[in-house]
């Protein structure tokens, strides 16, 4: 399959950052050392001192390689009894969810310190509800990050939810990828290329540029998502640079952080 068009542009978002590990740090060290930027999702609660004042200081010295999103607050709630590892949906109040919201918000704002505010939004396990959103927007934030993924049943779900006026369709999200959400006043950046699943990798090298270009006939934007757990000892850090190698045969420089993309699609530029 040939590769995306010469237009394409792409961001990489590394969910689930919370403390300090080799782990993260090989991670984040993969991505610098070939011009990839990466936007960091942290859970809140999770965020330990040693990790934020390592990640702050990786922020000042990459600034345009280097992003924070909130992932949540602590990535679980519980359900019935039942501890369930998304956080964010129609079992929840517009209350409980804003005052999650705002509550994870304040403690990445005390502990990173960051020279500019974090205003991007990642509901764990990609589910949420309109009265996420609304508290989303209520907070702050500016950038919702969720998925949107082009196989064809995804299109016709967030066809008709769209065309319904729909946020979700339960817990599962409507995407407006690409656009101002119509439903609240928030940008919204999703990826479309799920590289692991938090557990095994879905996409590896071999199977980047097909992945890429099926979702770059939906969007000019494909976002990649990683969970940096998930590349350990010497055949998961193998593969983790072939796909960063692979990434950047795409162009380092079509890579850009959620902020900086979501600015130049509002002014036309993408």
């Amino acid at each position: 399959m040939n590769a995306p068009d010469s237009e394409t542009r792409y961001f990489i978002r590394d969910d689930d950052a919370g403390a300090l590990t080799d782990r993260l740090k090989y991670f984040a060290e993969t991505f610098i050392s070939r011009g990839l930027p990466v936007s960091y999702q942290i859970i809140p609660e999770t965020l330990t001192d040693e990790c934020a004042a390592w990640l702050s200081d990786l922020k000042r010295m990459y600034p345009d390689l280097v992003g924070f999103g909130q992932h949540g607050l602590r990535h679980y709630m519980m359900v019935g009894g039942k501890k369930i590892w998304r956080e964010f949906g129609p079992e929840r109040s517009l209350d409980e969810q804003r005052s999650d919201i705002a509550d994870g918000l304040a403690l990445l704002n005390a502990k990173l310190a960051p020279d500019e505010p974090i205003d991007m939004f990642t509901p764990p396990q990609h589910k949420y509800d309109r009265n996420t959103l609304i508290a989303v927007a209520e907070v702050g934030h500016r950038v919702f990050s969720a998925a949107s993924y082009p196989a064809l049943h995804y299109r016709l779900a967030y066809g008709l939810g769209r065309t319904m006026g729909l946020s979700s369709l339960r817990h599962h999200g409507i995407s407006h990828h690409g656009r101002m959400r119509r439903d609240v006043s928030v940008f919204e950046l999703s990826i479309s290329v799920a590289v692991d699943d938090g557990g095994t990798v879905r996409c590896p090298a071999r199977t980047l540029i097909e992945k890429a270009t099926a979702a770059a006939t939906q969007s000019p934007v494909v976002g990649f998502m990683f969970h940096h757990q998930v590349y350990d000892e010497a055949a998961g850090r193998a593969t983790l640079n072939a796909i960063a190698d692979e990434m950047q045969n795409l162009g380092s420089a079509r890579f850009a952080l959620p902020k900086a993309l979501m600015s130049s699609m509002l002014v036309g530029e993408i």
